[in-house]
C-alpha cells in the first residue's frame, strides 16, 4: 500500500483520536498531535511495519505512539504566572526579568555554555547521544544507531543532564 493510501484510510482516525485525547499542556496543541502521529505513520510504513498486519494493529501503534509522546513530552511542564509571587516578599518573574532582554545574546550565551560543556565535561559517548538527542531521535533509534541498549542511552542522557545540573549550580 502506497503512503498516500494509508494516509488517506487513517486520516479521519488520527483527526478523531488527537482531538479526543486530554491534553495536559497547552504547549501541544490537536494539531501538533495529528502531525506526530502522522509522522508515525510515515516511520513505520518505511520501515515495513504495517506489511501483513490489520487496521487495528496500525491503528493502536498510532494511538499507544501518541501516549507515550504526550507522555515525554508534558510530564515536566510546569505553568507558572509572570505576576504570581515567587518569594516572601512578593517578588515576580515579571519584577526579576529585566523588561528589555535581548534574547539574542541569551541565546549565544547559552551555546557557548553548552558547547563548553560538550567540549571539557563530556565523555565521546556522550557528545554522541546529545547530538542524537538535539537532533530529535528517540533513545531506542540512539540505542540502535549506537548498538547500545535504549536503557544505556537513558542512562548517559541522566549522567549529561546531572552534569549539566551540577555545572549550572556551581
Amino acid at each position: 500500500m502506497e503512503f498516500t493510501e494509508l494516509v488517506k484510510k487513517f486520516s479521519p482516525y488520527l483527526k478523531r483520536l488527537s482531538n479526543k485525547v486530554a491534553i495536559p499542556s497547552r504547549v501541544i496543541g490537536h494539531d501538533d498531535l495529528y502531525q506526530e502521529m502522522l509522522y508515525r505513520l510515515w516511520e513505520g510504513w518505511l520501515r515495513g511495519e504495517f506489511k501483513g498486519k490489520n487496521d487495528a494493529y496500525i491503528r493502536g501503534g498510532c494511538y499507544f505512539h501518541l501516549k507515550n509522546y504526550l507522555r515525554r513530552h508534558t510530564e515536566h511542564v510546569k505553568h507558572i504566572s509572570l505576576n504570581e509571587p515567587l518569594d516572601d516578599e512578593g517578588n515576580t518573574l515579571e519584577d526579576i526579568i529585566p523588561a528589555q532582554t535581548a534574547p539574542f545574546d541569551v541565546r549565544v550565551d547559552d551555546a557557548l555554555f553548552i558547547q563548553q560543556m560538550k567540549n571539557k565535561e563530556l565523555t565521546r559517548r556522550e557528545q554522541e547521544v546529545s547530538e542524537l538527542l538535539a537532533q530529535g531521535y528517540t533513545l531506542r533509534d540512539i540505542g540502535k544507531m549506537l548498538n547500545i541498549s535504549h536503557v544505556r542511552v537513558l542512562k548517559i542522557k541522566e549522567n549529561i543532564g546531572s552534569k549539566f545540573t551540577k555545572r549550572l549550580k556551581d
